[in-house]
């Protein structure tokens, strides 16, 4: 409420009383080493609970809002939670120390994180186990908490948010229940893909930490798909906010640290998952389910002994069978090359298992196997249509998604077309059997 009493706070003073405002809550809150960071003309605010050990967690977010914004969601929320979860972290001991950096200049481009983490050095980079950026909290019609990754560019491509930070929060969510969807509320599936495909066009902090490569993640009550309606408006008040849903989100972000308080380290990075019903399913989850797949499809598409058959005939019986090896063989390499956005694959090698002899049901096998594609390419249209994408940013997934995940489905869809003989196993033709037989 003090600081969106400040009125937009994109201006010098503004800024300048908000800072000296919330150097002072820090203190109140017991946090130690309180002090403003001037960057350029920005002025960061941090305090630290001290730990056992100099490496540290950090809690952040950012006080600067939009000239025509009190910004109480954007973003004092995220201030005021930081700062209460500091206070209620006190209470017990920890081993990491905990930093709560307080941004300025996210709204122009996230210049003050950029310009805190650059003074930092490489060296201080290291000694941070893991950023938890809170942005946008406390609005009362929100979907559900959510974590969001959006990508950072590195030296070494697109940095995400490793599966072991994701898989940490999700755990203390439960702990407290307070369940996290990752990405988006209602379609969690569909967002963490588009996510993964393409440059976004709305950023936070977490992201100047990835770029360094320090783990992060944003905590928020927006979702990729559903952000808080008064964000960057002039009805963004205090007022409107759920006090109980803030004082909530103190507890789950305290509990939060506590989590990642008990680990040792990094642990190995993976930024190739994805969530699925509160579960981190990691690269080799990922493969292992398709592969067993595909190993089912293989078995069940075992060629028949066409002993007795013309020349004639086994050559048609090859090509009728030559759709359902290529739908296999393009399954492999996707998977292999693609393993996160094969998850689009499985229904349709799942309904490859049982093909269907009617004309009709193989219509609706092709309908259903297309579906995941499908309903992907309509969230990548809602993202456009929102202007949550960067449609100039490009496609992000690489040539082996892009190519292969088609490809596959166009392989599916003739395997099915052709009938069960094309996906499935073919009958043996013997001595006795007459010409013609085997149906194709």
């Amino acid at each position: 409420m003090r600081l969106a009493a400040v009125g937009p706070r994109s201006a010098a003073e503004p800024r300048r009383r908000a800072a000296g405002f919330l150097l002072d809550a820090l203190r109140r809150a017991g946090l130690e080493r309180v002090r403003a960071v001037p960057h350029d003309r920005l002025v960061n605010v941090e305090g630290v609970l001290p730990g056992e050990v100099a490496d540290e967690i950090v809690l952040s977010a950012h006080y600067d809002s939009v000239a025509w914004s009190p910004g109480a969601g954007d973003d004092a929320s995220g201030c005021g939670v930081a700062v209460a979860a500091a206070a209620e972290l006190r209470r017990t001991p920890l081993r990491h120390t905990v930093r709560v950096v307080l941004f300025d200049g996210e709204e122009a481009g996230l210049l003050g994180s950029k310009g805190w983490l650059e003074d930092l050095g490489a060296d201080a980079g290291r000694r941070i186990l893991a950023d938890l950026n809170l942005e946008m909290l406390g609005w009362s019609r929100s979907a559900g908490p959510v974590i969001l990754s959006f990508p950072g560019r590195t030296a070494a491509g697109r940095g995400q948010s490793p599966g072991w930070l994701v898989h940490a929060i999700l755990q203390s969510g439960k702990a407290v229940e307070w369940p996290y969807a990752v990405a988006d509320s209602h379609f969690p599936l569909r967002a963490q893909l588009v996510m993964r495909s393409w440059a976004l066009a709305y950023g936070s902090d977490s992201e100047s930490f990835l770029e360094r490569g320090i783990p992060s993640v944003t905590l928020s009550d927006s979702s990729l798909r559903e952000a808080d309606p008064a964000c960057h408006r002039s009805s963004d008040a205090a007022g409107r906010l759920d006090a109980r849903r803030l004082e909530r989100w103190t507890e789950a972000v305290a509990a939060a640290v506590r989590r990642l308080d008990t680990l040792a380290g990094r642990p190995l990075p993976e930024d190739q998952y994805l969530v699925v019903r509160g579960r981190v399913w990691l690269r080799r989850d990922l493969m292992w389910i398709a592969f067993l797949l595909w190993a089912a499809l293989v078995l069940r598409s075992r060629r028949g002994r066409w002993r007795g058959g013309s020349a004639a005939e086994r050559r048609r019986q090859m090509r009728a069978y030559l759709p359902g090896f290529l739908f296999r063989l393009l399954l492999l390499l996707a998977v292999s090359f693609a393993p996160v956005f094969s998850v689009l694959l499985l229904p349709a090698a799942a309904l490859a298992l049982f093909p269907p002899r009617n004309v009709w049901m193989r219509s609706l096998w092709i309908v259903l196997g297309f579906l995941p594609l499908l309903s992907f390419l309509h969230a990548l249209l809602i993202a456009f249509a929102g202007e949550i994408i960067l449609p100039q940013g490009g496609f992000q997934a690489g040539p082996a998604a892009g190519a292969l995940i088609p490809a596959t489905l166009l392989a599916y869809a003739l395997t099915i077309a052709r009938g069960p003989f094309a996906a499935g196993r073919a009958p043996e033709l013997t001595g006795d059997d007459p010409p013609g037989k085997v149906e194709s």
